[in-house]
């Protein structure tokens, strides 16, 4: 799979950057999945909100949402007209001693819409501290508490993307900016 290199930014501010590592953490060993609310500009995309989808069933590399619950959420969120549902976020969690990755598994991609924005946790456990930090390949990565975070974020762009087969050749990273973990 080629992922290219957006020139898009994904700004999350110190609530999201918690809430998303809190969720991750509160199911681990399993998979957490949630909502990113906020909007897009023509290179950014500003996260204000990460809300965790909590009637779902989890396993280790799976999670199932229930479509009546799926249903009540959009319809509170069209109340609230000033944030757009700009994409969504889950965990890829270790599981024994193979460590978890931020790789978009096919399903992963299958699901995912134009100008949508995904999030992937990686949590490990570790045992050394490590400081965050910006990688080449646009993630951001670090320590909390004896776990190892590594954060991606992929899009399609949406004039790549006419509705057509979703192609895995046009998922681009987006580099992800969270003042909070480098102050």
């Amino acid at each position: 799979m080629a992922i290219k290199r957006g020139d898009i930014e994904v700004y999350l501010s110190e609530n999201v950057f918690m809430g998303l590592i809190l969720s991750s953490v509160e199911v681990y060993k399993k998979e957490c999945f949630g909502l990113l609310l906020g909007y897009k500009t023509q290179q950014k995309y500003i996260v204000e909100h990460a809300i965790p989808y909590q009637s779902a069933r989890r396993g280790h590399k799976w999670i199932e949402l229930r479509s009546d619950k799926w249903k009540i959420i959009q319809e509170v969120l069209k109340n609230f007209p000033k944030l757009d549902m700009i994409g969504d976020f889950h965990s890829h969690t270790m599981y024994r001693d193979v460590r978890a990755d931020v790789t978009l598994s096919e399903e992963d991609i299958i699901h995912m819409y134009p100008d949508e924005l995904q999030l992937v946790i990686a949590v490990n456990e570790n045992r050394r501290s490590m400081s965050w930090a910006t990688n080449p390949d646009q993630t951001i990565s670090g320590t909390i508490s004896g776990y190892h975070f590594k954060l991606a974020a992929y899009y399609f762009p949406a004039e790549d993307n006419n509705n057509e087969k979703k192609n895995s050749d046009l998922l681009h990273t987006a580099k992800i900016l969270c003042p909070f973990v480098f102050e």
